[in-house]
């Protein structure tokens, strides 16, 4: 289960890559983590459509980095309507870095009519300029990326430690 979880988060810290070249703040935050061949299309080995709150329970390092963003929230509770783990992070570094309800956040980029991060942040936060917002997303993107990699190697460092007791 930890190989097929590394593989998804490998795919989704490249997709935060990708989402960061090319496109403006409406747009990059959007695509977070929604690679050609992401997690959420079955492309991960049988990982099929686990959604974000399912992935947070395989890795309690990332969970508690984003519990103490969260404090006193539910996290599988905030994760469930984001299309992916790579989103929902970095919706979160948004939150903590901007002091916006995460709640007002959520409904914004995962309701029906779903924004974009940058749009959201526009939304809440009509006071910024488009490049503070721009800013502000990328910042948050790096951030979910180095989460997501530290966790990837604490899931790394655990098998490694199963395979040498064997």
């Amino acid at each position: 289960m930890r190989v097929i979880w590394i593989s998804a988060v490998m795919l989704t810290g490249g997709a935060m890559v990708y989402a960061q070249h090319g496109h403006g703040a409406g747009h990059a935050a959007g695509h977070v983590g929604t690679p050609h061949a992401s997690a959420e299309t079955g492309h991960t080995g049988g990982m099929g459509h686990q959604s974000a709150s399912a992935r947070l329970v395989h890795n309690p390092t990332l969970s508690s980095r984003l519990q103490s963003l969260l404090p006193g929230v539910d996290l599988q509770a905030a994760a469930s309507g984001f299309k992916n783990l790579g989103q929902f992070v970095a919706a979160v570094h948004v939150s903590n870095n901007l002091k916006i309800p995460f709640d007002a956040l959520k409904a914004k980029v995962t309701d029906p009519n779903a924004e974009s991060l940058g749009h959201a942040i526009q939304d809440l936060r009509p006071n910024l300029d488009h490049k503070t917002v721009k800013s502000d997303v990328k910042t948050a993107e790096r951030q979910a990326k180095k989460d997501l990699e530290e966790a990837r190697e604490e899931l790394d460092k655990d098998d490694q430690t199963v395979s040498q007791k064997r």
